[in-house]
This record gives C-alpha cells, sequence and structure tokens, in this order.
C-alpha cells in the first residue's frame, strides 16, 4: 500500500491470559468470537476504503519507522482527517495523540502491536495517549506489557468522540481503558477485547461497547463508570461476553453511574456489580443511587437474580430496540450514521467571483477538487482543508457553476464514524 502525503494535508508482552476455560467459552460461544478476531476480515470494518496518508514501517518501507514520529510530523493546528497506516510488527513505544482527526489502521490485528513497560505516570499514563478529539483506531493491538498489578493504563486519554474498531487493549493491572474527559466524554468501541485486572473499563462520561470481549484475569471488578457530571451520562454494553479467569465481580460504582447490559453472557463465576463501593449519603459525586440496568442477559450455567430484566425501571423506560449509539449520546453524536454530507449553500462572491459551497459538516478533502462551470471552465479548490465550505476561484462574468469533480481524490466528513461518509457533491 502506497502513501500519500500532500503538502495540502500535513507537514511532512503482556502474554495473552487465555485458560482452558476462556478457550471453552470462545467454542461455546463462537457467535461473539469476532470481537477477539485476529484477522480484520472478521471485524465490522473488512477493508479501510481510504489510501493513507502516512505509513509507518518498522523496517523503512514506509515514511516513519515509529508511530510516534509519524504523529509529531502533522500539524497539530489542522483539522481534516489523517490516515496512518501502520504495517506489522512490535512498536516499542509510548504513543501521544494531541492533534484531532487521526485515525490509526493496523495492517492486521495481532501482527500491529504497540506495547511498553509502564506503570502509571504522569501527564501522559497510558501506552497510547488520546489528548484531542475525534481519534479513531481501527485493526491493531495496544498493550501494557508491565508484569504486575498496578495501575497499568494501556489506553488513556482526555479527548471525545473516540472510535476503537476491531482491537485488543490488554494489560495484567487497573485502568486498562481509561478514557477520562468526564465533562462531555463520548467513547465508541466494536468488536474489540479487553483484558486487565480491577477497573479497568473505567470511562468517564458517555461509553457505548458492542460485539466485544471483556475478560478478568484476577478476582476484581472489571467494569467502572464515572457519570457525575450529568445524569444522562450512560456506559451501555451490547451483544458482548464477559468473563474471567476466577470468580469476580461485574463491576463497581463508587460514583454516580449508569450501566446498561443488553443481550450479554456471563461466565459461570461472574457475580453482581458491588455496591460496597458506594457512598451512603448523597454529594457530588453520588446523587442517584444505584442505576443498573439489564435485559437479555444471561449467565453460563443457569440464569441468577441479579442479571433479571428491568430496563422498563430505568431513566425513561426505554425499549430494547431504542438502545443504540446514538441513543447512548444523547442524541449529540451517532458514530454509526452513514448518510452524506450534503450540499446546502452555494455563494457567489460580488467583488472576486469566489465561489462557496458550503456543506452539511466540515469536511476532509483529498487530492484537487475543481468546479466545473457552464462554460466548461476548471475553478481550482483553494479553501482550507477541514471546513464545511470549498472555495473556488474564480468564476467569470456571465459564467454559472455546474458541478464538482474529484480529480484523483476524495472528498468526506472529518467526524469520526465507523464507516467513511463521502459527501454527495451535487450542487443545489
Amino acid at each position: 500500500m502506497s502513501a500519500i502525503i500532500s503538502s495540502k494535508f500535513e507537514k511532512p508482552a503482556v502474554k495473552f491470559l487465555a485458560s482452558a476455560f476462556t478457550l471453552l467459552f470462545l467454542l461455546v460461544f463462537p457467535f461473539f468470537s469476532s470481537g477477539h478476531s485476529g484477522s480484520r476480515e472478521k471485524g465490522l470494518v473488512a477493508q479501510e476504503e481510504l489510501s493513507p496518508d502516512i505509513v509507518v514501517a518498522r523496517d523503512g518501507s514506509g515514511n516513519f519507522t515509529t508511530v510516534g514520529d509519524a504523529l509529531a510530523s502533522l500539524n497539530t493546528a489542522s483539522t481534516q482527517r489523517i490516515v496512518i497506516f501502520i504495517k506489522e510488527g512490535i512498536y516499542h513505544e509510548r504513543v501521544v495523540i494531541n492533534r484531532p482527526n487521526v485515525t490509526l489502521v493496523g495492517e492486521s490485528r495481532k501482527g500491529t502491536r504497540i506495547q511498553f513497560h509502564l506503570a502509571s505516570g504522569s501527564p501522559y499514563r497510558g501506552v497510547l495517549n488520546i489528548m484531542s478529539d475525534g481519534v479513531v483506531l481501527k485493526n491493531l493491538t495496544v498493550a501494557n506489557v508491565f508484569p504486575t498489578r498496578r495501575h497499568t493504563f494501556t489506553l488513556y486519554g482526555l479527548g471525545s468522540k473516540v472510535v476503537t474498531v476491531d482491537c485488543d487493549f490488554v494489560s495484567n493491572g487497573n485502568d486498562t481503558v481509561a478514557l477520562w474527559n468526564e465533562a462531555g466524554g463520548m467513547f465508541y468501541h466494536a468488536n474489540c477485547h479487553f483484558e486487565g485486572n480491577a477497573d479497568f473499563l473505567c470511562p468517564h462520561g458517555w461509553c457505548y461497547i458492542t460485539n466485544s470481549t471483556i475478560f478478568e484475569v484476577g478476582p476484581h471488578a472489571p467494569l467502572w463508570h464515572d457519570g457525575s457530571k450529568n445524569p444522562n451520562q450512560k456506559f451501555v454494553i451490547t451483544n458482548s461476553k464477559i468473563t474471567g479467569a476466577t470468580a469476580y465481580p461485574l463491576g463497581k460504582y463508587p460514583r454516580d453511574h449508569q450501566f446498561y447490559l443488553i443481550n450479554a453472557v456471563f461466565s459461570a463465576n461472574t457475580k453482581d456489580i458491588r455496591d460496597d463501593n458506594a457512598s451512603e449519603t448523597p454529594s457530588d459525586r453520588f446523587k442517584y443511587g444505584r442505576r443498573v440496568f439489564f435485559h437479555n442477559s444471561h449467565k453460563l450455567g443457569g440464569d441468577s437474580a441479579w442479571h433479571a430484566n428491568n430496563l422498563h425501571t430505568a431513566p425513561a423506560a426505554p425499549r430494547p430496540e431504542d438502545i443504540t449509539a446514538k441513543w447512548t449520546f444523547d442524541g449529540m453524536w451517532d458514530p454509526e450514521r452513514t448518510d452524506q454530507p450534503k450540499v446546502t449553500k452555494v455563494e457567489i462572491g460580488k467583488t472576486y467571483r469566489t465561489v462557496d459551497v458550503t456543506f452539511s459538516e466540515p469536511l476532509t478533502v483529498r487530492g484537487n477538487p475543481v468546479l466545473r462551470t457552464k462554460a466548461g471552465k476548471e475553478l481550482r479548490w483553494t479553501g482550507i482543508n477541514g471546513s464545511a465550505v470549498l472555495r473556488f476561484a474564480l468564476l467569470g462574468k456571465g459564467d454559472s457553476v455546474d458541478r464538482i469533480e474529484l480529480v484523483n481524490g476524495a472528498i468526506f466528513a472529518s467526524e469520526p464514524t465507523v464507516k467513511t461518509r463521502h459527501a454527495d457533491l451535487k450542487l443545489k
């Protein structure tokens, strides 16, 4: 796969703990096994549609040999989406993403591995640190290979609108995936595997997980949620399986929280979410009491009363079919949307005869699109990449606009979504 780097865009082990019990679980429930698949073809995204802007390869066949160097080459002030393709290899590094709208795509889920031996630290606590909004991770593994249990962050961040698809995040300790944007954090995970030891899935804000596997390596609670900044903040897990190496409680809630477990499967050694971490008196962090909701969730070896259907008792009594990613994020973001950005307005400058084509949302432009006029002239794109407005110049007197043409490129939404949403270029 070749790299495309244009001046218009930018300037230039932990061992997997697979006990016999877990292997049996995967065999018994093969319909969930895609969440722990080693190949992209079995995941949600069969192939990244966009050619990369940058290629990282340890053997020197790409533009950079480390992920960190590739990220350091980016202009942090720009906002169009940049796709970085990472070839197979073990990348021993601590990675920080401090530019919005970056996509990291691995060549293969198991073969592309970012790992680091890291005890907790600050300000960049994790092996991979997301410090800006709109980051997308696809088809790779991130591991903290610190050998003993402590706060061993693997994926950490303060950004929002984070998407991970077909990824593994593993550690031997707490806080494996700790995305901690308290006020407005929104996080989407599909077809992923999460592994750790105590509170290792601990989002602050809104979080949606689907078609995934969660493995607790010790006797502790894997799930933890801080929803104390907004009563609507939720932690939703759908169509996923949760298991552990030994008996363990499903989660705990020392702060305000809102758990939804829909169509989940638990191993036989799973116990109820713990109540003993909760505050006995109301506080700014704990106002609402226990908010844990289940629907159609079952446990191997026989169901227990603690995960009986109680969705009707949740705020606004949602139906199971209501619980989608868009619902989880209260309509503020839909990472599963597939609609095309559309033209909303075409304006012609009175003095300089520039043509501004406004779309319904910010776009990323690849290549050199042109605006074709009724007289057959080509007006070149002269605008800023990442904007909702594409500017073309200059329209002759008496001429009018006809259509936008792509020239060896693409125009698509910059917003983070599971699928690339190419713009509808029809002019109003």
